[in-house]
């Protein structure tokens, strides 16, 4: 009987202490915790200039108010920071981050080099929407592809077929092969840009923000033509200028297309690692959104001319699942548009 009694007691005391650790709140984990919001980027750079932004507001809207630091893991175009989360990061809530959408694709085409399948993550949300263009120098007087054509085709510069932009300069290509030539070998984008003004080049494909932080007068005093656009619907500053879509005539051209740009949407998505404590990752959802229409954060990024288009997480995740299940021979020609 003594030992029952020793044993009911010992019993006792151990769910006496695991008791308040099992109902510990949510606020109560983070409170005094240091939270590292990481980037797969070294700093300067817009993944970098986008995770500080958040990692600056975001900590007053998580339960508990924990002290957030950003925290670089640079290699392989993110690629290492994502397998990180993967395979070593704690998955109590404290580590979570943005990575190049571009893996996204590259997972599914090359499944065995990248390691890791992004539905198994825990999306948190993403902060904007990217689109693409290619565009051609105005003073050559080549206002859309017909003239392009017509003129007997367009050289496109870029760094290499590791860039963002390669990939629409690709599919371009692919899909007018006489009448598009692309030039790799530049160094960076502002040494494609001299080119472009120097005349060496006729255009260059990227990002529509780009242009816009960085080169807005090109777009002010119409330097520039836009000559394709690669979204599903028509940016607002563009009406007269047609989609990809509009372009690729078969419906497997579309969605290989599709598959390789759709992940623009979520242009600077942030993840957390399989299997993040569920409660935790609930709450750092609802604090990422709340951190997006935040006065002071949206004052801060519009100082520093940085758009803001916030994606839910369950929607980010519907993204990347449609991706991952585009079919097999939409896949190949996509494959196809990237060598």
């Amino acid at each position: 009987m003594k030992h029952l009694i020793a044993g009911l007691s010992a019993f006792a005391c151990v769910a006496a202490v695991t008791q308040p650790l099992a109902a510990q709140s949510v606020a109560d984990f983070y409170k005094g915790q240091t939270v590292q919001f990481g980037v797969g980027y070294a700093p300067s750079g817009g993944f970098d200039a986008y995770t500080r932004a958040a990692a600056r507001f975001i900590g007053k809207h998580i339960p508990g108010n924990p002290t957030v630091i950003v925290q670089n893991m640079p290699g392989a175009s993110s690629l290492t920071y994502v397998r990180y989360l993967k395979a070593q990061a704690p998955k109590d809530g404290t580590q979570f981050g943005m990575f190049n959408r571009g893996l996204i694709p590259k997972s599914v085409l090359e499944p065995k080099e990248t390691g890791v399948d992004f539905r198994e993550f825990t999306w948190i949300g993403s902060m904007s929407s990217e689109m693409a263009i290619c565009y051609h120098w105005a003073a050559k007087g080549h206002k859309t592809l017909e003239d392009v054509k017509k003129a007997g085709g367009i050289n496109l510069g870029d760094t290499s077929k590791n860039s963002g932009g390669y990939i629409y300069s690709s599919i371009l290509r692919s899909m007018s092969p006489k009448n598009v030539k692309l030039i790799l070998g530049y160094a960076n984008t502002g040494d494609i840009w001299l080119a472009i003004e120097r005349g060496e080049l006729d255009g260059n494909c990227t990002l529509y923000s780009s242009l816009q932080v960085q080169r807005p007068e090109w777009i002010a005093q119409n330097k520039i033509d836009v000559l394709l656009q690669f979204a599903e619907t028509k940016h607002p500053d563009l009406p007269n200028v047609p989609t990809i879509f509009e372009v690729a005539t078969s419906e497997n051209e579309k969605k290989a297309i599709n598959f390789l740009i759709a992940a623009e949407a979520i242009g600077r998505p942030v993840i957390g690692p399989p299997n993040m404590h569920p409660q935790r990752s609930e709450a750092l959802r609802k604090a990422f959104l709340d951190t997006m229409k935040d006065p002071e954060f949206l004052a801060f990024t519009k100082q520093a001319k940085m758009d803001v288009d916030p994606i839910a997480a369950d929607k980010a995740a519907k993204i990347v699942a449609d991706i991952i299940a585009t079919p097999k021979t939409a896949i190949d020609l996509a494959r196809a548009y990237m060598d």
